[in-house]
């Protein structure tokens, strides 16, 4: 009977971007003196990469068999009872946890929510050697977007990595500006596998309304993007520009403040951990910040308004889900009313008997009786907030 390992679906995912060549030139688990020399140099085959790539699943369980297993030894992939893949061991070795945690992080505190999560999920034993996992999703991701390319003969293809929490305007603005530019942008939705308050399929839902109806089709792709958690430290813009090169795209393209972008000033001179990326053959680009100007009254970058910072509404992503959160509608220069109106009928399916009333009692009707959804109440409010005339 084969020993089994069991590993969660984020492992399980992390292990299929691997296996795809998504993290090229990191193709293979690393023994204990690749991963010493990667976590020292920050280099793989002369190319960046922020840590070594390894498996250490946790518990008991796993730490009885990996203590056991031998050189060539075939060993089960087990995820949620399911058999999902198989690996034959080259080497075992011993994770100093705390070490790995830092180079994820940048830092162990325990009040960290993702070094607490880590810290779960990390075993004291690692395993490496060739392996094999069933995960579909991620093989056909990658061949939905290389036929898009092939088909468009696309030779500049753009990518913007987005988590859509929430989807506003300078998202909009961003896809855009790379549309102009590009042959072909792909949006890579950020797939978590923690709550974060926001579901991901209310995030993909509204990209793709926004994609299925203000954008030309054959342009834009929208791709998810399994964002497990060796995504989620500083080393984030790094490993995003690796898997965008690997999926075949040529640009990527970041907002000032995305996370773990270290972006600076000194003399004059804009420098950030791009600068010190070395091997990955794409473009970054990093875009300006935008804000919506009182005196511009529209959407403006803070390099090109003349206008003092007292005048800029900024797009603040926790204060603008603070206000969902509380059941109201953004003001629609920040978030689009349609947007607005799939949010909340989400966050909230427990009020669509009080709104259909209400919805009945305050809406234009031309004598229809027609299906009630949600999102028809929130537009229908936000018409009626933009109506001035007694104002």
């Amino acid at each position: 009977m084969s020993k089994e390992l069991y590993i969660d679906q984020e492992a399980l995912a992390t292990l299929s971007l691997l296996k795809e060549g998504l993290f090229k030139p990191v193709d293979k688990l690393m023994n204990k003196k690749e991963s010493k020399k990667v976590n020292q140099t920050k280099l793989y085959k002369g190319t960046s990469f922020p840590f070594s790539f390894i498996l250490a699943p946790s518990g008991r369980r796993n730490e009885i068999v990996l203590k056991e297993l031998k050189q060539g030894e075939k060993v089960s992939l087990v995820c949620d009872g399911k058999v999902c893949g198989k690996l034959i061991c080259e080497d075992v070795f011993h994770v100093d946890k705390d070490e790995r945690v830092k180079l994820i992080y940048g830092t162990n505190n325990p009040l960290h929510k993702g070094v607490i999560n880590t810290y779960q999920r990390l075993g004291n034993f690692a395993v490496c050697g060739e392996f094999e996992v069933n995960f579909q999703d991620i093989k056909n991701n990658k061949q939905k977007l290389q036929t898009a390319i092939s088909n468009l003969k696309a030779k500049s293809v753009s990518s913007i990595m987005l988590s859509g929490k929430p989807f506003h305007r300078v998202h909009e603005r961003l896809i855009r500006t790379a549309l102009v530019k590009n042959d072909l942008t792909v949006i890579f939705l950020l797939k978590s596998y923690v709550d974060d308050g926001l579901s991901y399929q209310t995030r993909y839902n509204v990209v793709k309304y926004f994609c299925d109806n203000f954008l030309p089709k054959d342009k834009v792709i929208l791709i998810p993007l399994e964002n497990t958690y060796i995504f989620s430290g500083f080393s984030e813009v790094l490993l995003n520009a690796i898997v965008a090169k690997n999926y075949g795209c040529t640009q990527l393209i970041l907002g000032r403040k995305k996370a773990g972008i270290g972006a600076l000033y000194q003399d004059n001179y804009f420098s950030s951990i791009v600068d010190t990326i070395k091997g990955i053959d794409i473009h970054i680009e990093i875009m300006s910040d935008f804000v919506y100007c009182n005196k511009c009254n529209t959407l403006v970058s803070t390099h090109t308004c003349p206008h003092g910072s007292h005048h800029h509404i900024q797009y603040h992503s926790d204060s603008i889900m603070e206000l969902f959160y509380l059941g109201l509608i953004p003001p629609a220069i920040l978030v689009r009313k349609e947007i607005s109106a799939i949010i909340l009928s989400d966050l909230f399916p427990q009020r669509s008997e009080i709104l259909s009333k209400i919805h009945q009692q305050l809406s234009l009707n031309d004598g229809l009786l027609d299906d009630f959804k949600p999102t028809d109440f929130y537009e229908n409010m936000m018409h009626l907030y933009q109506t001035s005339s007694l104002t």
